[in-house]
């Protein structure tokens, strides 16, 4: 018997949930409040199921900014999937790193609504990619042509292995990679549905915004620890409710940039912003078990 696929915001999937939009099968490497990174799960085919070979360039060379693939993922096929129902604006830019698989970061990073992914990506989200159904190209070149090597480009056979071979071999295939607005609609078969887990951050940040509301109310500003400052004299109490609140305010913001991380990949930033997350997280629990209240608890980290 064949299932009812159900239709629900990708937004609401886990890691390693499995969505078909645009008509094509999609797994989800990472979910975020405002996004889902996804890979296909196989090698695009054709009508017939068969793998759409083609080389990752033309002209052989390894620079993905540059390459033929490039162009096809962000021209026809964009247009494939946007002939199948998907909003082209659904799809969120990715930065990808171009650094070599030896280091050398000569091609920079490029920016692409639909990417293939980098060996580092791979690497990272191995644990949930599944082994395609034939070999297929990364956008990471083994090196540059400042090192003689301007042609040779990392690819993932079926067993799951990296290696490298010549940019213009028309024989492997292509597993697209994109972010997707987690507000999208999508398809999907519950069995193939992994539950989302809230990110230490949209913990934190859902915290922070409930001792926002604290602060601006004015509400458990009277509650104190035995170690906390006393309240100042009457005559200056309001004038420094104001400014704790404007502070709190600014701590917010601070708060919602730490965890509005952009779509990009392979440059560290997502890794230094959570780590300031887990650092602000870990002051605000220990003074809350000190016994302060929300808006005394912004006013000591915000100074």
């Amino acid at each position: 018997m064949e299932k009812t696929m159900k239709t629900g915001k990708v937004g609401t999937l886990g890691a390693e949930s499995r969505f078909t939009y645009g008509g094509v099968e999609w797994v989800a490497l990472e979910s975020r409040p405002n996004m889902v990174l996804a890979l296909a799960a196989d090698v695009l085919k054709d009508g017939e199921g068969n793998t759409r070979y083609m080389p990752f360039d033309e002209d052989n060379k390894n620079d993905f900014a540059a390459a033929s693939v490039r162009a096809f993922l962000n021209g026809d096929f964009l247009e494939e999937l946007a002939a199948a129902g998907a909003d082209k604006d659904a799809f969120v830019p990715i930065v990808l790193d171009l650094t070599s698989d030896d280091g050398l970061d000569d091609y920079g990073t490029d920016t692409v609504k639909i990417g293939l992914i980098t060996d580092q990506m791979y690497r990272r989200f191995r644990g949930i990619i599944p082994n395609a159904s034939d070999w297929w190209w990364t956008c990471t070149p083994f090196s540059t042509a400042r090192n003689g090597a301007s042609y040779y480009v990392r690819y993932v056979n079926s067993s799951g292995a990296l290696s490298n071979v010549n940019a213009d071999y028309g024989k492997w295939g292509v597993r697209p990679l994109c972010c997707l607005k987690s507000s999208i609609l999508a398809s999907y078969d519950e069995d193939q549905i992994k539950e989302r887990t809230p990110s230490i951050g949209e913990t934190l940040a859902n915290m922070f915004m409930d001792g926002l509301k604290e602060a601006l109310s004015g509400e458990g500003g009277n509650k104190e620890p035995e170690n906390a400052t006393k309240e100042p004299p009457a005559e200056d109490q309001r004038d420094d409710e104001a400014r704790r609140r404007g502070e709190a305010v600014d701590m917010m913001k601070h708060i919602a940039a730490a965890f509005d991380i952009p779509a990009t990949i392979g440059e560290g930033k997502q890794e230094e912003q959570e780590k300031e997350a887990k650092q602000l997280f870990g002051w605000y629990s220990e003074l809350k078990k000190a016994g302060f209240t929300d808006a005394q608890a912004f006013e000591l980290i915000k100074g």
